[in-house]
């Protein structure tokens, strides 16, 4: 017990000695540009709480240094090409902690924290298609313009600071305005406003820790941002495709286009962070220039340089959306090289949080090549619909039963065949009748017999009679004898199209053609047909 009295004791007094040194290297001056800006003893107190309250959470210090490191690349050199101190970048932080989406309770938005008439007025443009508020370099232009336009009248960067919350024909009104104007010294006391002060303590805070973590950061590797161009009235699902990035990770760090795609009228850079050394912001590189593929690796932060894949053998294209059911298929997918966790929840068309929580994973969470990752999906309604007609095959007797009902099938015209006639004695032959032969047998009684041959008599003649009559149509179209005139036939009872067709010297089928009949034709008693094209 003693002993845990010890260590406490230690610990608390390590604690308090490191706040009183910290707190002793607090300076007695600060920096703004070309401003040296003193700090009066009753300013100590409040800078020293604006500093507690920035570093009692390490988890948020930690944070806002990644986004610091991120975002700082593309920030600096707007604001020096604008002849705006570098100091100002930490003024972004202080209005929006670098979030793009932030909204204040008058509706000023994104990381400049502009109102939509101050943001068209410093030149950017907010629309249902983009808002530039939340596009860092556009809106640190747009910061640029609205800086150097107020330092211009007030002469101090310390009262153009002052303006950026009160605005400019405000600050003009009060006293400061004239006390400011051209002084290279300032003094602040606990009676200047509070946002001058803030911004001093945000200043001189993120300033020491970024400096004391400047080896770590480059021991880590940290990701820096890459930029994007020739993005003119692109997709950004198209483009996340194109460069092999994560979707979510794109559209997260260009909330500025609203709907999905960037459009046509203006030139505009899309960011994304990564950790390779070949692509830094600084060097404002186009990967649509670059001849090598990027694919994002599994923590969807980093990319690797990989042989180009076909897109479409990654992300085949579907022309029509699949009806789906309400039955849910779980599968296993196995994790292949350059996927993340959003790329599948993507090729199986699921929410990416979903996903995670199928695995009982996390955004942070890392997979590995050949990794099983469960995925689900919900089946089209064409699935099950074959599978249900598969069933009742299946449970469907094999032979039917002679009393059932049976569906009467088309009727199908066939061809007549060549009828040859033969007589033996007491037997006559129709030979070949449809492939077989046909006996008939006198061995009915003497006076049922002359009946028999009698109908028999009369089918031969009919048969005759109608055989000669095809040869002489034949012989009438090969001596081509039929008069031009003859283009229309009007059907007569017991014609069928066969015997049209053959009469006229032509095939079923053109005549059909001709005639636009259906493929099991019927044709009826004074029906007029086509005989030439």
């Amino acid at each position: 017990m003693n002993q845990k009295k010890l260590l406490f004791l230690f610990l608390f007094l390590v604690s308090c000695s490191f706040i009183t040194i910290h707190a002793g290297n607090r300076p007695d001056t600060l920096s703004l540009g070309n401003l040296r800006v003193a700090i009066h003893p009753s300013a100590k107190p409040i800078l020293e709480k604006e500093w507690a309250m920035l570093g009692a959470n390490k988890k948020f210090v930690g944070m806002m240094k990644d986004k610091m490191r991120l975002f700082f690349p593309l920030i600096e050199p707007i604001l020096k090409d604008g002849n705006i101190p570098d100091d100002f970048k930490y003024l972004c932080v202080q209005e929006s902690s670098l979030n793009p989406n932030a909204v204040s309770t008058s509706n000023a938005v994104g990381y400049w924290q502009f109102k939509l008439e101050t943001a068209k007025d410093v030149g950017l443009k907010v629309n249902k298609e983009v808002d530039e508020r939340r596009h860092i370099m556009e809106a640190t232009k747009g910061a640029v313009n609205y800086l150097t336009r107020n330092n211009t009248v007030l002469d101090n960067w310390l009262s153009t600071l002052l303006s950026y919350r009160l605005g400019l024909g405000t600050l003009k009104k009060m006293p400061l305005a004239t006390d400011w104007l051209g002084k290279s010294i300032i003094e602040v006391d606990s009676s200047t406003d509070w946002y001058v002060l803030r911004f001093l303590a945000y200043k001189h805070f993120w300033e020491t820790e970024l400096l004391l973590n400047s080896e770590e950061s480059v021991a880590t590797e940290s990701p820096s941002m890459i930029t994007y161009k020739q993005v003119k009235g692109k997709s950004l699902i198209d483009l996340s495709d194109e460069w092999k990035v994560s979707y979510d990770d794109l559209k997260k760090y260009n909330s500025w286009v609203l709907k999905d795609w960037v459009p046509d009228d203006k030139e505009y850079t899309l960011y994304h962070p990564s950790n390779v050394s070949i692509f830094e912001s600084k060097s404002n590189v186009s990967l649509a220039a670059q001849s090598m593929a990027l694919t994002a690796s599994n923590d969807t932060n980093k990319l690797y340089v990989e042989a180009e894949i076909p897109q479409e053998a990654l992300y085949p294209k579907k022309k029509h959306k699949p009806i789906l059911s309400d039955k849910v298929e779980t599968r296993f997918h196995t994790v292949e090289s350059g996927e993340s966790l959003s790329s599948i929840a993507r090729k199986y068309e699921m929410k990416l949080p979903d996903l995670l929580k199928l695995n009982g994973l996390e955004m942070s969470s890392l997979i590995s090549l050949g990794q099983k990752i469960k995925v689900a999906r919900k089946i089209p309604m064409l699935e099950l619909i074959a599978e249900q007609l598969d069933e009742k095959a299946k449970k469907a007797p094999i032979n039917t039963r002679s009393n059932e009902v049976k569906e009467k099938p088309e009727e199908i015209i066939p061809e007549e065949p060549k009828v040859t006639i033969k007589s033996t004695g007491s037997s006559i032959y129709i030979d070949p009748a449809v492939g077989r032969e046909i006996t008939i047998h006198s061995d009915t009684p003497e006076k049922d017999k002359k009946s028999d041959v009698k109908v028999v008599e009369e089918r031969i003649k009919n048969t005759v009679e109608n055989t000669k009559n095809v040869q002489e149509s034949k012989a009438a179209v090969n001596n081509h004898s039929i008069p031009a005139k003859n283009s229309i036939h009007v059907v007569k009872a017991g014609e069928t199209l066969f015997r049209i067709a053959s009469q006229y010297g032509i095939s079923v089928q053109k005549l059909s053609e001709w005639n636009k009949l259906s493929k099991n034709p019927k044709i009826q008693v004074g029906q007029k047909l086509k005989i030439q094209p």
